[in-house]
């Protein structure tokens, strides 16, 4: 019978189960979903214009869409002639069996794993990679008492670890594909050069980097990461402090042709004007170069050399710099600091980062229009948090999950979603980790830290939040004082960021320092 359906979730007790499906019916189609949107998959199933499959198979998926209208869907299948089976062998969807009795035909056993719930339905318990794949199964961390990877052959960590990472490219770069060609590798228990080198990459830079969101706003961003990270160019990474710029710059790094060379990551604002200490960071010296140069530095560009050298910051690259820094990406020449000739070449790729408005510092002088254009070859830019408030929600629910270690705060309550998704989000994702964890840590409610982080952010200044523009003598202050508490406020509300707020209200970290003991 090949007009088979399989849907299963993202997984590693998910996969295995499509994987022994795969073993009886080889030509069957796979759909990866969800809790949320297996009702919209089933009805995209009746509605594509082709002959509706002769059965369905739903591997342990839950159901958090609306018994109703997935009965519906369930009815539309019946009447056209499918037969549904749903499969759970862990016992978390046995207090729905009424409603699923109701839709379908429900598989739910004690196996430990739903995979084992399907070899055993199939009949092939004895078959060779049918046990090899319940035995996989079993290693699945969300299943309660699951073995410990350390103590997993070489083989099954490869294969685990081959999952997560075809998991982690729809997560990283919107790629649907991947984990469907690698469940058919499970099933025949071969895996390809390929696969191989995905599992490489996974073991090097691991999943940290996904950008969670479902809007269409992040979907489309991870599709353009992943074409962009396809073309080995310089990238400009635009958006707002906090939005994830580096996250881009990384993701970009991992899907691209250098992969496996370093990325080497320098924040413009430390330089604070400081075109010396520039010039050194990113160039090199050589023995001697100036006072206190007392061994040769090799500096950036040579660091990265092969691999992707990161700016953070670029808005803040002292203007004397910039122009020795176009030369080097245009010609790969390096001319370390005290060198009177370029003393190595270097092929490294740039990716930007900037929240700063390049167009009208080029306009004002503060930043050169050639190198604008060198690195603005490809460009990316990251939606504000508040430009994709759909994604607040979900996003914090990750954010929990990631925290579970730390603390017990059990998960988002409607009020806090309601709050969550009330509030602007001047920090975007960096802020809203920021009270996601002080929530947790503090075990308290999420909307009670959130008006908290309110309130102190609303908190002005003597002589803030009015117009400071006298309108009479008596109105007149000392301006060394305004100053003072100005930037004491800015620096307070920036998160104690010391560089970051110097560059923005564009004075020395030196000049800051001096106000705030002052």
């Amino acid at each position: 019978m090949n007009n088979i359906r399989i849907l299963t979730y993202n997984g590693l007790d998910g996969a295995c189960a499509a994987a022994a499906l795969l073993l009886r019916y080889p030509q069957a189609q796979l759909t990866v979903t969800s809790a949320r949107r297996i009702t919209l998959n089933l009805c995209d199933i009746i509605e594509n214009g082709t002959s509706p499959p002769a059965r369905i198979y739903v591997c342990g998926v839950g159901v958090k869409s609306g018994w109703e209208e997935l009965k519906m869907r369930c009815k539309d299948l019946e009447n056209c002639g499918t037969e549904l089976f749903w499969f759970c062998g862990r016992g978390y969807l046995d207090r729905y069996r009424k409603h699923f009795n109701d839709i379908c035909t429900p598989i739910f056993t004690k196996a430990g794993s739903n995979t084992g719930t399907v070899c055993s339905h199939l009949g092939i318990d004895r078959d060779k990679r049918a046990r090899a794949l319940t035995d996989l199964s079993l290693l699945d961390p969300h299943i309660e008492g699951s073995l410990e990877n350390p103590y997993c052959r070489e083989d099954q960590k490869f294969w685990i670890d081959l999952v997560e990472a075809a998991i982690s490219q729809y997560f990283k770069y919107q790629d649907p594909e991947t984990y469907k060609r690698v469940i058919r590798h499970l099933s025949s228990g071969k895996a390809t050069d390929s696969d191989r080198m995905l599992v490489k990459i996974y073991r090097r830079h691991g999943g940290e980097h996904a950008l969670r969101g479902k809007s269409l706003k992040m979907c489309r961003l991870r599709e353009r990461i992943r074409l962009i990270a396809d073309a080995d160019e310089h990238v400009l990474v635009t958006g707002e402090s906090g939005a994830g710029k580096e996250y881009v710059a990384r993701l970009i790094h991992e899907a691209g042709k250098r992969t496996m060379e370093p990325i080497i990551t320098v924040n413009c604002a430390v330089f604070a004007g400081n075109e010396g200490l520039a010039n050194s960071v990113l160039f090199g010296h050589v023995k001697g170069a100036f006072t206190g140069a007392r061994e040769a530095r090799e500096g950036a560009f040579i660091a990265a050399d092969g691999g992707v050298l990161f700016l953070d910051e670029l808005g803040t690259m002292p203007i004397e710099v910039q122009g020795k820094f176009l030369r080097v990406i245009e010609d790969g020449w390096v001319t370390p600091v005290g060198a009177d000739r370029p003393q190595s070449q270097v092929d490294v790729r740039v990716i930007a980062a900037t929240n700063r408005n390049l167009p009208r510092m080029m306009r004002e002088g503060d930043f050169m229009e050639d190198l604008f254009h060198r690195l603005d070859i490809l460009r990316i830019r990251l939606p504000s948090l508040n430009e994709h408030r759909e994604d607040i929600a979900y996003i914090a629910e990750h954010l929990l999950r990631n925290l579970n270690e730390q603390s017990s705060h059990s998960g988002l309550s409607n009020e806090d979603k309601a709050a969550l998704e009330s509030y602007d989000w001047p920090g975007n994702v960096r802020q809203l980790r920021k009270v996601i964890k002080r929530a947790k840590l503090l075990k308290r409610p999420i909307k009670e830290v959130l008006s908290e982080e309110k309130e102190f952010l609303e908190v002005k200044p003597n002589g803030a939040g009015k117009n400071m523009l006298p309108s009479n003598p008596h109105e007149i202050e000392d301006l060394r004082g305004i100053q003072r508490n100005y930037v004491k406020q800015a620096y307070q509300i920036n998160g104690g960021n010391l560089a970051d707020t110097s560059r923005r209200l564009k004075i020395s970290p030196n000049t800051l320092k001096k106000y705030l003991r002052d």
